[in-house]
């Protein structure tokens, strides 16, 4: 078996109740959190071994952490889309740019004219980006705070427990 496959082993620590894995291939709560994109990756989502009073708890933090972890990288991954997009309309400009130039220098009346509409249309397709861009991020951001606040009160609950003993044999 290479070293790149996974071999499965039952954890003393936890009584043998949980199931870990050797390497990277197959997460394990050893790994942390899991994110939304590994559980639709992978098919299943790894669960602690705990009390079923403690792992409620667990539970609400892990699942808020993957719904916070999910619109942080939703608004990262529309922000490269933007780049991505107004980066290919400069070079679009740029491309159109070239053909005018091609032609000679100064252009034609009919190529001048050529020219300008199409830096006019992509203009308007740069407005159209930056407003959908805008529209989307906006309404991920209005998802953030209660998505935070769910997070934290389980993290706050979670630590509580662990303060007063509740995960201890």
């Amino acid at each position: 078996m290479s070293s790149s496959q996974r071999q499965p082993y039952a954890s003393p620590k936890d009584g043998d109740r949980r199931i870990h894995f050797s390497s990277a291939l197959f997460p394990s709560i050893d790994d942390g959190p899991q994110t939304i994109d590994q559980v639709l990756r992978h098919g299943y989502m790894t669960l602690p071994a705990a009390e079923v009073e403690i792992a409620t708890i667990q539970d609400r933090q892990q699942t808020a952490w993957m719904g916070l972890d999910d619109i942080l990288g939703q608004i990262h991954q529309r922000d490269e889309i933007y780049r991505r997009n107004m980066n290919e309309l400069l070079w679009g400009e740029c491309y159109a740019f070239n053909e005018v130039a091609r032609g000679g220098w100064p252009p034609s009346p009919e190529k001048d004219s050529l020219y300008q509409e199409r830096l006019a249309d992509l203009a308007t397709q740069k407005r159209a980006e930056r407003v959908s861009a805008w529209r989307d991020i906006s309404a991920l951001r209005q998802l953030l705070p209660e998505s935070a606040q769910q997070y934290l009160s389980a993290f706050r609950k979670s630590e509580l427990l662990h303060d007063l003993g509740g995960d201890e044999p």
